[in-house]
């Protein structure tokens, strides 16, 4: 198992805000805490703007678009998405939570 240290006195910041797809009529943003322990910096919120017309229903669907559209360098895990192996468990709105069975439209902080 893996244990990191943040940088001391770190802090959480604002990282980089990413603008709304060109011709996308509903966007959903998404704030992802982003932390790399390599550099040193300290960890940041950078939020995503997802064309909810344009990927899936699941949080998981909305994280593989900003991959795939957006920023590259985002990293998860995932497998089955089917909510049976646990791959993509993640803290979402504070809650431990498969993000393959999260759906977006469920109460999500903005």
């Amino acid at each position: 198992m893996a244990e990191f240290t943040l940088p001391r006195n770190s802090r959480l910041t604002e990282g980089k805000t990413w603008a709304p797809p060109k011709g996308a009529q509903t966007t959903r943003a998404y704030r992802i805490y982003r932390w790399n322990p390599d550099d040193g910096a300290n960890p940041r919120i950078d939020t995503y703007q997802v064309d909810t017309d344009d990927c899936g229903p699941m949080v998981l669907d909305a994280l593989i678009w900003i991959k795939n559209n957006i920023d590259p360098t985002l990293t998860f895990r995932r497998s089955c998405r089917e909510g049976v192996c646990g791959s993509c468990a993640m803290n979402i709105d504070g809650r431990n939570t498969l993000a393959c069975t999260k759906h977006m439209g469920e109460s999500m902080a903005p």
